[in-house]
């Protein structure tokens, strides 16, 4: 590989490196810095594999190619990255890229980018994003344009296709999508868009932040709401609290609950005007959402309390919200239901994230938090529910991990769930950090079919 003093101008030259300084760039070149140089017909990434590292390209060009027969998808040159899914999810390469003629590239990995500098990295992932959302437009347009052709009849495309010309039965004009952070703009600035949090619920947080709050001060704020006295009440008197006696009053089925498990009923029940709603999108029916949200709050609170973690309330309330980006989201998946399509039906392995960060730029725990920090809940609570889909980017956050395993666990063991690819991937990190025996695992399951049979089945047929 050529010296730095070489590589040095190269770097100046790619607009990819503008935003950073000339010390910056000197750091990038320096006699450790990953640059290799790649011979014609070499390849640089396999599919299938499992590692991990970015490629920047400085010289030549690469060929991304798909299968045994190596379809060009793709040609990038000088200046454009790749690689940066598997960098940045931890998922197996889905493309081969193999260099046209001879290439330079900077290979980042997970060890090297963690030893830059906090700033440089911050950089590195601004034009990570931009290149994403480049992409994005460019398959949005890619899109347009087919959906023009085929709209006014095309015979270029049709012939591609193998199709006859037949008339158009649509004359409505294309759908251009944006993504990204344009479209993450655009949710933040149409403030009608984010829910309020329920007035119930919001009172109940604002209570329990005091410790002296009692059961009958929490009683008070329901007694003026009959379905919710009565939810209450059918739950108190439900196999799974099993109360001797009959519960015939809130007061008595405040006194028996205690301040946190009525916090909690409270807001799980507030929260179903929230949660509840079908979303078409996601393919959700009507409580759906909710009876999932209720199981996980319920199995990270078990888990919370089985790990000895001192906010038991902040993993329910986190299990709670974790997926109420959706909410939020649905219309967007909505309108792009071709590409969500497409995109399970020729990658049957996906999660309902992937698709969402690679067709809409960002998944819906990035959303999520967002929605968790314009209801002033605590910032804990709105970090966890970030991370819980890749809670090792958290670090060791506990919570993150916490509302991960509950998510993961509650969806194994089909509780709640369901909807547009319904799965998950366990994060092994979680299990290490959150050290946890199969028994405890299994029981808080359990608990949390139960607690969402009580609630729910209660409510539901009342």
């Amino acid at each position: 590989m050529g010296t730095p003093v070489e590589i040095l101008p190269i770097v100046n030259r790619l607009g990819f490196f503008n935003s950073f300084t000339a010390e910056e760039k000197r750091q990038m070149v320096s006699d450790d810095a990953h640059f290799r140089v790649y011979h014609p017909g070499e390849m640089l990434i396999r599919q299938g594999r499992s590692d991990q590292s970015l490629f920047i390209i400085l010289t030549g060009t690469v060929n991304i190619t798909e299968g045994a027969g190596g379809t060009i998808l793709a040609v990038l040159k000088a200046g454009d990255i790749f690689g940066e899914m598997a960098f940045l999810t931890d998922t197996r390469r889905t493309a081969n890229v193999v260099a046209r003629e001879s290439v330079i590239a900077l290979k980042l990995d997970r060890v090297l980018f963690e030893q830059l500098s906090p700033e440089i990295r911050e950089k590195f992932k601004d034009k990570i994003i931009e290149k994403m959302v480049a992409r994005l437009d460019a398959a949005n347009k890619e899109m347009a344009r087919l959906n023009a052709a085929m709209n006014t009849g095309s015979p270029e495309l049709f012939k591609s296709m193998g199709t006859s010309v037949g008339p158009s039965v649509n004359d409505s004009p294309a759908p251009v999508f944006i993504s990204g952070r344009e479209l993450i703009r655009k949710i933040i600035s149409n403030t009608s868009s984010l829910p309020a949090m329920p007035e119930v619920m919001l009172k109940v947080q604002q209570m329990i932040k005091h410790p002296g709050t009692s059961p009958a001060q929490l009683s008070k704020i329901i007694e003026i709401d009959p379905a919710m006295v009565t939810g209450i009440l059918k739950v108190a008197n439900s196999a799974y609290y099993g109360f001797r006696g009959k519960v015939a009053t809130i007061q008595h089925a405040s006194a028996l609950f205690g301040t946190r498990r009525l916090a909690e009923l409270i807001t799980a029940m507030s929260a179903g005007g929230v949660l509840g709603k079908a979303m078409d999108g996601y393919g959700l029916n009507a409580g759906d959402m909710w009876r999932h949200s209720i199981a996980v709050a319920c199995t990270a609170g078990e888990i919370a309390a089985a790990i000895g973690s001192d906010a038991p309330d902040s993993a329910y309330m986190a299990g709670l919200l974790h997926d109420v980006g959706k909410i939020i989201l649905d219309p967007y998946v909505r309108e792009r239901k071709v590409l969500f399509d497409h995109y399970f039906a020729t990658q049957p392995e996906k999660t309902v994230q992937d698709a969402e960060r690679d067709i809409l730029g960002f998944d819906h725990a990035v959303i999520a938090a967002i929605l968790c920090e314009n209801w002033s809940l605590p910032r804990s609570i709105s970090f966890g529910i970030r991370h819980h889909h890749q809670p090792s980017s958290a670090g060791d956050h506990q919570l993150s991990h916490i509302v991960h395993l509950a998510d993961y666990f509650t969806i194994q063991a089909g509780v709640g769930g369901g909807g547009m690819a319904s799965c998950q991937e366990l994060d092994e990190n979680s299990r290490s950090l959150v050290a946890l025996t199969p028994d405890t695992l299994d029981a808080a399951t359990a608990k949390a079919r139960q607690y969402v049979e009580s609630l729910t089945g209660s409510l539901l047929s009342s």
